[in-house]
C-alpha cells in the first residue's frame, strides 16, 4: 500500500495484499481532469477508485478514463446511492443506476468497464431513520438485497459503505432480527467501515470502533476495509485528517495495520475521498 511508509520488512508483507481506495463524486473530472488524477493515484499506488455515475456524462469519458485507470492497474467501481433510496421510490432510485449500468458494461470493451458496484447510500441521513426506523431499515435492506443480485448478475463485486456505528444498530423486520452491521457485512463482497477519527488509539480511536466488525467479518469469511476522512469539516476536528495532513495520517494508519494487518478480514484502507487527499498537507 503506497500511502503509507512501510519501512520494515514484516510491515511490508503484511501489506501486500492490501487494497488502497478513494471516492471520486465530481464525475466531470475524468474529463476536465483525468491525467492528473490518474498519475496521483498511481503515485499513491492506489487499487480501486469509486466513480460516482454521472448519466449525463458521455459513455466515450468513461470509456477512455477507465481504460487508463485500468492499464495502471486501477479498478473503478460504478459509485451511487443517496438517503433517498431507504424509500418506497428508493426501487426506482437504484434501477436507474443498474440499468444505465447494464447497458454500458455491453458496449464497452473489457479495459473499459467498471470492476464492481459501490453502494453509498447513508440512510441515517432521511428523515424515515427518525421517523420510521424499522421501516427504513428494510427499504436498505431492500436496496443492498436487490443490488447484490444484480451485481451479481453482472459478474462484478459488490461494496458498500456503512458508518462503523451500525453495530449499535438493530433491525427486526422481515429480514429476521439481528446488528446492521454483521447483515450488511455478511450481505456485501466487501465492506467499507467509514471509520473517520484522525487518531488511531483510545476508546475513540479508529481500532477500538471497528473491533466488532473486524471480529464478525474474522468468523464469517468476509471483508471490510477501513476508510477514514481527509476533507475540511464543520463537525469535530476529530473526524478527518484535514488538520494534520498526510504524514500524520499514515503514523495512524500504521497503528491500525499494527493492530489488524494479518487478520483475513482486512483487505485494506479507504481515503475519503480523492479531491482533499490531493489537497491534503504533507
Amino acid at each position: 500500500m503506497g500511502a503509507i511508509d512501510l519501512s520494515e520488512g514484516k510491515a511490508e508483507a503484511m501489506e501486500a495484499n492490501r487494497s488502497l481506495a478513494t471516492w471520486l463524486w465530481d464525475t466531470k473530472q475524468i474529463e476536465t481532469k483525468p491525467n492528473e488524477i490518474i498519475q496521483f493515484l498511481e503515485e499513491k499506488q492506489a487499487t480501486d477508485v469509486y466513480l460516482q455515475i454521472n448519466r449525463s456524462i458521455a459513455n466515450s469519458s468513461y470509456h477512455t478514463f477507465i481504460e487508463n485507470a485500468w492499464s495502471k492497474g486501477i479498478n473503478v467501481h460504478a459509485l451511487d446511492g443517496a438517503p433517498n433510496w431507504a424509500t418506497s421510490k428508493g426501487e426506482i432510485y437504484q434501477d436507474r443506476l443498474f440499468t444505465w449500468l447494464e447497458e454500458y458494461q455491453m458496449d464497452a470493451k473489457v479495459a473499459q468497464q467498471f470492476r464492481g458496484v459501490h453502494l453509498d447510500i447513508e440512510p441515517y441521513l432521511h428523515s424515515g431513520w427518525t421517523n420510521n426506523y424499522q421501516r427504513t431499515i428494510a427499504f436498505y435492506q431492500d436496496r443492498l438485497s436487490d443490488g447484490k443480485e444484480r451485481t451479481n448478475l453482472l459478474g462484478l463485486t459488490f461494496g458498500v459503505d456503512t458508518p462503523f456505528w451500525f453495530d449499535e444498530q438493530s433491525y427486526n423486520n422481515k429480514y429476521g432480527i439481528g446488528k446492521l452491521s454483521e447483515w450488511v457485512i455478511q450481505k456485501a463482497d466487501h465492506t467499507t467501515l467509514m471509520a473517520y477519527r484522525d487518531h488511531a488509539d483510545g476508546e475513540n480511536g479508529i481500532i477500538k470502533l471497528v473491533e466488532n466488525e473486524i471480529m464478525f467479518a474474522e468468523q464469517n469469511g468476509k471483508k471490510v476495509s477501513i476508510a477514514v476522512e481527509t476533507g475540511q469539516t464543520s463537525e469535530a476536528t476529530y473526524l478527518s485528517f484535514y488538520e494534520e495532513g498526510s504524514a500524520i495520517m499514515d503514523q495512524e494508519l500504521l497503528k491500525v495495520s499494527a493492530a489488524y494487518g494479518t487478520s483475513p478480514a482486512m483487505s485494506g484502507y479507504g481515503i475519503h475521498y480523492v479531491d482533499s487527499w490531493m489537497e491534503l498537507k504533507p
